[in-house]
């Protein structure tokens, strides 16, 4: 079904199924806002978010978040391992599922060298992990979830340019056979979308 988003200055957003819209804009425009509306995170004051015609406010918060992926800008690690950090969200995947996700977002080299593999500690907010591989588990967390929605913060923000391009890659993958809202700053990568509006 279609989503209808209020946007912000209270303009209407018709999203299709299997549609891929950026948002573009500068800070402060209210384009993350947007994806915490979606990930009620924050309720609209005016207006109404609807799946088809289900009001997300009414529905079952659980259920709803199940049928999204979500890549933000920072993503949050914890002081588990690495496959308990993968199935964030998702605790009853098995081993195999963990690390068919990992490789899918070419994160399973970088994890396999670890001392411990996918059993390695990581530190608070994944301390030993460089910036770029700290994205790729947050997109092996979205294969794993496997959500028809996919949300998209700015995922290649503050990674050099080959470590930018390389994850990309993998979201790209992603992507595919999924509805998709990306948010970025400029107009230098948005995802092959259909739309995009600034």
């Amino acid at each position: 079904p279609a989503r209808e988003v209020p946007a912000l200055d209270g303009v209407t957003l018709d999203i299709r199924p299997g549609e891929r819209i950026a948002v573009t804009g500068p800070s402060g425009a209210g384009k993350s806002s947007l994806l915490g509306l979606l990930l009620r995170f924050t309720e609209p004051t005016s207006g109404r978010i609807t799946a088809g015609a289900i009001d997300i406010a009414a529905a079952d918060l659980a259920a709803w978040r199940r049928q999204i992926a979500w890549v933000p800008q920072q993503p949050y690690l914890f002081e588990g391992s690495v496959a308990s950090n993968i199935a964030l969200g998702q605790p009853e995947a098995a081993p195999e599922a963990i690390e068919a996700a990992a490789a899918a977002a070419g994160a399973a080299e970088f994890i396999e060298a670890l001392p411990q593999g996918y059993g390695t500690p990581l530190g608070e907010r994944g301390a030993r992990l460089s910036a770029g591989q700290r994205q790729r588990i947050a997109v092996a967390r979205a294969f794993l979830r496997d959500a028809p929605l996919l949300l998209l913060d700015e995922p290649a923000a503050h990674l050099d340019p080959i470590t930018a391009r390389q994850l990309l890659d993998a979201i790209d993958r992603l992507m595919t056979g999924r509805t998709v809202l990306l948010v970025t700053h400029g107009r230098g990568w948005t995802g092959g979308a259909g739309r995009v509006i600034s």
